[in-house]
């Protein structure tokens, strides 16, 4: 839920636009709790998983109060991507280990494509924090909310092209991020369809 609140954030942007970042980082916030929640299954999986998550946590909101100091710039997205690969590694296990196909894992599946666009924000914000040059964002934007809007319209081929990767190295994450999103969708659609075949088979 948190993270289909993550890309309704225009409305209340554009209901509240002196409060853009407040916003942004309050979802993204939510994104991290209820991810830790949702690893909680095991004591294991929950220490890791509150770790990461306090770390995204510290860092989403130290970049909030001190936003022009560099290293929390570089540490934010560092702290927030190896959060998301976690959650990333835990949600396709669960996918991996079911046997039965229902609502659940139908959600596991929607959260998954969800988390790689909010991943591929944090990696195009890190190429940009290294090169302000690579795509042609307005440096007065909130670059971290451009960019995570960048990913996912190039994750789902939309490519509307208002935000263009103008580097080598920012053409090919692109590239990179869109191959994902198709990859994504077409194996995950073979593994559902399989289980479901399965899942039929010993029903009968």
């Amino acid at each position: 839920m948190s993270l289909v609140l993550l890309i309704l954030l225009p409305f209340p942007i554009s209901l509240f636009p002196n409060n853009k970042v407040l916003i942004f980082e309050l979802s993204i916030s939510l994104v991290v709790f209820f991810g830790v929640q949702l690893v909680s299954d095991t004591f294991r999986h929950f220490l890791t998983g509150l770790f990461l998550g306090g770390l995204a946590l510290t860092f989403i909101w130290m970049h909030y109060l001190n936003g022009h100091l560099l290293l929390i710039k570089i540490l934010r997205p560092i702290a927030i991507s190896a959060f998301l690969i976690f959650i990333s590694y835990y949600l396709m296990t669960v996918l991996k280990r079911s046997k039965i196909i229902d609502i659940n894992m139908i959600m596991v599946a929607i959260a998954g494509f969800l988390i790689m666009g909010i991943f591929g924000g944090q990696l195009c914000n890190l190429l940009n924090l290294a090169d302000s040059s690579a795509f042609n964002i307005n440096p007065e934007d909130n670059s971290i909310f451009t960019l995570t809007y960048y990913s996912f319209t190039t994750l789902t081929s939309l490519g509307f092209g208002d935000i263009l990767p103008q580097s080598a190295p920012a053409q090919s994450l692109s590239l990179l991020i869109g191959l994902s999103g198709q990859l994504y969708i077409t194996i995950l659609v073979a593994i559902l369809v399989g289980k479901y075949l399965m899942q039929n088979h010993n029903q009968v």
